[in-house]
């Protein structure tokens, strides 16, 4: 069975990736970030989620992601160290439209 949890859908991305160049190190990263950004999208219905439920969303993508990137430390992954440099609120704060219907949350 699938997992429903966005840190487990992550770790398991991560884990099941057959790194071998710098290239793949950010096409998977984009793609993790790719997951977040569908995860909450995917739970927002226009006109029907309010700003709180909104809200809750994407600091629980935030949550998600950097406890996604401890499990990976602790595991002593490979490439955690580089994952542990980016997060997904900072990525995500760094779009001024996102930026801006976070911050008018």
């Amino acid at each position: 069975m699938e997992s429903k949890f966005l840190d487990d859908i992550l770790y398991k991305q991560a884990i099941n990736r057959d790194i071998q160049s710098d290239t793949d190190v950010k096409d998977l990263i984009n793609e993790l970030f790719k997951i977040c950004e569908d995860y909450w999208k995917s739970k927002v219905t226009l006109g029907v989620t309010t700003k709180p439920e909104l809200k809750i969303l994407l600091d629980r993508s935030f949550t998600c992601w950097d406890s996604f990137v401890r499990r990976l430390k602790k595991e002593k992954w490979s490439f955690s160290y580089i994952l542990e440099k980016y997060s997904y609120k900072e990525i995500f704060m760094q779009d001024d439209k996102f930026r801006d219907i976070y911050n008018n949350l």
